[in-house]
């Protein structure tokens, strides 16, 4: 008996020193227990590197900005000062409207931007090139602007001018709709919808730029700026910038070309200004002190005419 109760008092004593090791507060703790607590520790830990992780607030670091948000952005700026451009027009065809006559202003310029603007319209169609919804509404919008700058010009011109004005708006909306219908009837894939009205666009678009080589070449030759406005040049440049910036972010050539061109022609008319300021404002004093000397002859020959009349009456 006595050898029972050591071999008991060994065994309590040995489950005494184990619970202390496993830290329970039990006193009754089978041997094979100490697998469970094991197990429920790994799932425990397991429970914890599983959780999932708390989402990042947006106060918690910044966040970059996307490029598309930025192309966005240049892409409205560039919507803001393209309608300051078509808007030029405006103080010319105010003239023409009280006057009631077109007088020896040109429709040209204004039927070729027309045309520019469709094909604009056409080539930013989401089943021609997606995405590119900011092109389609300052287009449109030029359009729109054009449309009412052609038909004040039919309302107050006559004869062959009239004429000479209608036939190249039909033949403007019989070609934009022939490149309507090939395009999408013939081309089946984006790529090569946007290619062919694209590469039309980049005609078209480079010839509107190239419009003011004309007003350069006077400026040459006249030594004067004062038919080329600064705040036009201006305009023209920071239009140039962001639609090339944009065409850049997200690459698109069609776009790249015509704008980056109209950025050269820009720079190119800011030099022209800088270089024949000076002597245009001599040319313009040198004009009033003309126009001051001719208004004072005038004055006396009106008196010299005056006084031989009242001698005359006199004698």
């Amino acid at each position: 008996p006595r050898e029972r109760e050591g071999g008991r008092g060994g065994a309590q004593l040995f489950r005494f020193f184990l619970l202390r090791l496993v830290g329970s507060s039990h006193h009754t703790f089978p041997l094979p227990s100490l697998l469970s607590v094991r197990g429920e520790l790994d799932l425990a830990t397991s429970a914890s590197e599983h959780r999932p992780r708390r989402r990042k607030l947006a106060t918690d670091e910044p966040t970059m900005v996307s490029a598309e948000t930025i192309r966005t952005a240049i892409g409205v700026i560039g919507n803001g000062t393209a309608l300051v451009l078509f808007l030029s027009p405006v103080p010319t065809f105010y003239r023409i409207w009280k006057k009631r006559a077109v007088e020896q202003y040109s429709a040209i310029p204004y039927v070729a931007t027309l045309l520019n603007c469709m094909m604009w319209v056409l080539y930013g169609l989401p089943v021609v090139h997606p995405h590119s919804m900011l092109v389609i509404t300052i287009n449109g919008t030029g359009m729109a602007i054009q449309l009412t700058y052609v038909t004040l010009f039919l309302l107050y011109s006559t004869g062959a001018a009239r004429r000479k004005v209608m036939l190249l708006l039909a033949a403007e909306v019989a070609f934009v709709g022939a490149v309507a219908a090939l395009v999408l009837t013939l081309a089946h894939t984006h790529e090569r919808r946007s290619m062919i009205v694209g590469v039309l666009c980049v005609l078209f678009g480079t010839g509107m730029y190239a419009a003011p080589l004309a007003v350069m070449k006077m400026v040459i030759q006249t030594k004067s700026v004062e038919y080329m406005p600064l705040f036009l040049s201006l305009a023209s440049l920071v239009n140039g910038i962001c639609w090339t910036a944009y065409a850049l972010i997200k690459f698109d050539l069609y776009i790249t070309i015509p704008n980056g061109l109209g950025v050269l022609f820009a720079v190119a008319q800011l030099i022209l200004y800088a270089i024949y300021y000076k002597s245009t404002q001599e040319i313009i004093e040198a004009r009033k002190r003309k126009a001051d000397q001719i208004a004072m002859t005038e004055v006396v020959v009106d008196a010299t005419t005056t006084r031989a009349s009242n001698t005359t009456a006199g004698y």
